[in-house]
């Protein structure tokens, strides 16, 4: 049997198991309303931890990282403190008191959390969260299909487009059935794969090396600007480089994807053990993605696209058998951020925009509707975004890294100032989260599309500030939202 024939076997075995796995879950649902999108409120710490993680870090983590620690060398570690800062602010600042904040009032979606929170019949709450949601996190989810592609490319020499396919069958197929508590279960394997691959790999290709002395040499070398803490970069493009790097952490609060696993956390124990797990789980993944990057440099000089780094090392250095184990992480990685972002957008749409307006034209006979109906109306939205994901992978834009950190920056800037304030300052207005959403949008893609700011430093850090101020200043000068929720 010859290796690629074997490399095949072991990835389909990974990929067969995770579905059974998630499949399996199903045996656990619940008949409510809140199972398919929340696994009714009853995650525990691994679970909440690792799929958190894992749907927060994905592909871009697996190939993107990898490929900006191949471009920027060392100055790639500064996104490490600001991410850490990100997690640390998340699980042990905000993840209570909304876990507390949305049992309270029901709420499944980050929608329904802001429209609880601060006018429950406001359109304009409705309808500005449910438009960047869908628009952001459909960019998001062609990155991670982005990422299949290549990773199946690479690895198996499979077209690019057969790549995005596979991807989104191998999602699909458990996502659509086991909903949210499909997708935790899965990712607690998924994340283990992701973590066991970036830590052993930079040990297998600097052993393939000879030595860190050697690695320094060879980088050295090649290009001394690898070896210093802003790409080469001098001044002020030094500065705004190092600052758009630690300020990717800013986005972490306004992730829904993320958000609702802390929606769907048990209780306040399961909130703070997850907290811990998932600090061990980051140290880990993202150390070893940008040493492996750096490594990957200086063994491989010449690569044509550096985000396919992981699966290229995995087709030299492993056997076979352990290599499709390897591409079964990075699939793993894509898979766990793919379908949880598939189920927020549908279930966005499903009960923020279609439920409400089924009601309001009286296409639903009852007032609350049947948790089946509400379940086919998920599962078929879900379906059509995957298409629009898969439309949008096959563009021509297929750098995983630019994909992510521009949805990343739109929801991180749109959301984070408002839940922050939202859930930690009681005299938050509705007109100042109105006004800090649209803020953070309208910066977050003016930024984006003009060089000269687009050089200067990564758009989320102007957009976070200019919305998070926006969010307190417009609400000193307005009326705070009445909510009976404790802050």
């Amino acid at each position: 049997m010859d290796s690629q024939t074997v490399l095949t076997i072991s990835f389909i075995v990974y990929s067969v198991g995770i579905v059974a796995f998630g499949l399996y879950s199903t045996k656990l649902r619940k008949k409510t309303g809140d199972d398919f999108v929340l696994a009714n409120r009853e995650l525990g710490p691994w679970a909440a931890s690792l799929s958190a993680s894992a749907s927060s870090e994905s592909g871009w983590v697996m190939l993107g990282l990898v490929g900006e620690a191949y471009v920027y060398g060392f100055s790639a570690l500064w996104i490490i403190p600001g991410i850490a800062l990100g997690y640390l602010f998340n699980w042990f600042v905000i993840a209570e008191r909304l876990r507390r904040s949305s049992a309270s009032t029901g709420a499944v979606t980050l929608t329904q959390f802001i429209m609880h929170r601060f006018d429950r019949n406001s359109r304009a709450l409705r309808i500005i969260p449910v438009l960047i949601i869908t628009a952001a996190m459909l960019g998001y989810v062609a990155a991670q299909m982005n990422a299949a592609g290549k990773a199946f490319h690479a690895t198996f020499n499979l077209d690019y487009t057969w790549g995005v396919l596979v991807g989104a069958a191998i999602i699909l197929s458990y996502t659509i059935t086991g909903g949210f508590r499909a997708i935790c279960w899965t990712d607690i394997i998924q994340a283990g794969f992701m973590a066991i691959a970036l830590l052993v790999m930079p040990f297998v290709i600097l052993a393939k090396l000879g030595s860190y002395s050697g690695f320094i040499s060879t980088i050295k070398a090649a290009d001394p600007a690898l070896l210093t803490w802003a790409s080469g970069n001098l001044g002020f493009a030094g500065l705004g480089f190092v600052v758009g790097l630690l300020g990717i952490g800013l986005g972490y609060p306004g992730m829904p994807h993320v958000l609702s696993r802390f929606m769907a956390a048990r209780d306040f124990s399961t909130v703070r053990k997850a907290g811990m797990i998932s600090m061990v789980w980051f140290v880990l993944v993202y150390f070893g993605a940008i040493f492996f990057g750096l490594f990957a440099r200086a063994y491989f000089p010449e690569l044509g696209d550096p985000e396919q780094a992981l699966p290229i090392a995995v087709n030299e250095f492993l056997p076979p058998a352990l290599g499709g184990f390897v591409i079964a992480a990075i699939v793993a990685a894509i898979c766990s951020t793919a379908d949880s972002q598939l189920i927020v957008v549908s279930s966005t749409i499903s009960r923020d925009v279609i439920g409400p307006l089924k009601k309001k034209f009286g296409l639903s006979s009852q007032d609350t509707e049947d948790f089946r109906s509400i379940e086919r109306r998920d599962r078929w939205i879900l379906i059509g975004l995957a298409i629009l994901s898969i439309f949008f992978a096959l563009s021509k834009n297929r750098v995983i890294f630019d994909f992510v950190l521009y949805s990343w920056s739109a929801l991180g800037a749109s959301f984070g100032p408002v839940v922050i304030l939202g859930l930690m300052w009681k005299r938050t207005s509705k007109a100042g989260a109105v006004a800090g959403m649209l803020v953070g949008i309208v910066v977050t893609l003016i930024w984006r599309n003009i060089p000269v700011l687009k050089s200067a430093v990564y758009e989320l850090v102007p957009a976070f500030v200019l919305a998070f101020t926006t969010v307190w200043l417009v609400s000193l000068i307005t009326k705070p939202a009445t909510t009976r929720e404790e802050n």
